[in-house]
């Protein structure tokens, strides 16, 4: 082989070996951003979403309601094959019979969603036996969220729930 298509070959092969690190890299920020962002929902979630719901929870209470505020940690999907689940906390409001599962009464979920850096909720007024709605109720990035925020989706969903 001459040395002329010996240095081709080398070159497309540095070529390649230094996309394949530069995608590496590139998968290492992103994971690491991903992470920082999860760590940030997590701290967000317990000290400003948990006592935001855990507040309307307890009026809503104080009105013969009972409600639950839940959480998610983020893993991986149970079957091993899908996506992820995301970190998430939700509060639900159990109305009339309480033997099936909470995520079949109404509530609203906050949602992390790491790798694309934002926060997501979720809305329910639909329970057992009634109709209502499901679906997004908007985004946010994670330093926009506030306890008025949380509370003032919150307080919609209420809205729709006891009309």
């Amino acid at each position: 082989m001459k040395d002329e298509l010996k240095q081709t070959l080398d070159a497309a092969f540095q070529r390649h070996e230094a996309s394949k690190r530069a995608a590496t890299e590139a998968k290492q920020v992103a994971e690491t951003k991903a992470q920082t962002f999860l760590r940030d929902f997590i701290e967000a979630r317990d000290t400003i979403i948990r006592p935001a719901m855990e507040e309307i929870g307890e009026y809503v209470r104080n009105q013969g309601y009972v409600f639950e505020v839940s959480t998610e940690d983020d893993k991986p999907s149970p079957d091993g094959r899908g996506r992820s689940i995301a970190a998430s906390i939700r509060l639900t409001f159990l109305l009339g019979d309480r033997h099936r599962p909470s995520y079949e009464y109404p509530g609203l979920s906050v949602i992390c969603e790491k790798q694309q850096q934002k926060v997501r909720f979720h809305e329910s007024t639909m329970s057992p036996g009634r109709g209502g709605h499901a679906g997004p109720a908007g985004e946010a990035t994670l330093n926009s969220i506030t306890k008025e925020m949380v509370q003032e989706k919150i307080s919609k969903v209420v809205a729709e729930i006891f009309r």
